[in-house]
């Protein structure tokens, strides 16, 4: 073993990853390939080397063919979990895809699960918090008070609401969000799932 990469290194790289494409994606509503496909390559690479830099001298070329294979299952892993997602929120592009893509192939398979999970938990929280101030909570309840009295339902303006709807949110925000929720709690959450004792 002459050189050893710590696992903090491909940490590093993840975010800054994720921090140029959430500027990019606040800035353009893009997430370029110029950006995601490097990154990805530049996985498939440093997790090579990491699986190499910590095994004996016979043994590198074996175990960075194995680092480079859990870098290319992490970019499938990464791509899959966001393609699904697309078959429900179809008004997003790609770019997110690939940026999953990207972490994966420099995190593996099983931390972009949990970059996924915390991805998906934020900007749900999010979108959920933006639906509610927009709702015309006075109205829904002046037509429900009125509706109890007797009356006819009265029509509630939506239109606050319906305007957020359509606006384009950047995604790569909550996903550099989930990165680092996934490096701050990665133990408490296997722990609270079952997966170590």
């Amino acid at each position: 073993m002459m050189f050893v990469i710590p696992g903090i290194f491909l940490r590093i790289v993840a975010l800054i990853v994720v921090s140029i494409a959430s500027a990019t994606d606040i800035k353009s509503h893009k997430i370029p390939n110029k950006l995601t496909f490097p990154a990805a390559f530049l996985g498939i690479l440093l997790q090579g080397i990491y699986f190499a830099s910590w095994t004996r001298m016979n043994d590198m070329p074996l175990a960075f063919a194995a680092g480079a294979t859990n870098a290319v299952i992490g970019w499938f892993t990464g791509v899959f979990i966001m393609a699904v997602t697309k078959a429900f929120m179809s008004k997003f592009g790609h770019g997110d895809t690939k940026l999953m893509g990207a972490i994966g192939s420099i995190l593996g398979p099983g931390p972009v699960l949990m970059v996924y999970f915390y991805y998906s938990l934020c900007f749900g929280i999010f979108s959920l918090f933006r639906m509610a101030i927009a709702l015309p909570w006075k109205q829904l309840a002046m037509s429900f008070e009125l509706q109890k009295a007797g009356g006819q339902w009265q029509g509630v303006n939506m239109d606050g609401l319906n305007a957020i709807r359509k606006e384009i949110i950047p995604v790569a925000p909550f996903i550099a969000l989930g990165t680092l929720c996934t490096f701050l709690f990665e133990k408490q959450t296997l722990l609270f799932f079952g997966f170590v004792d």
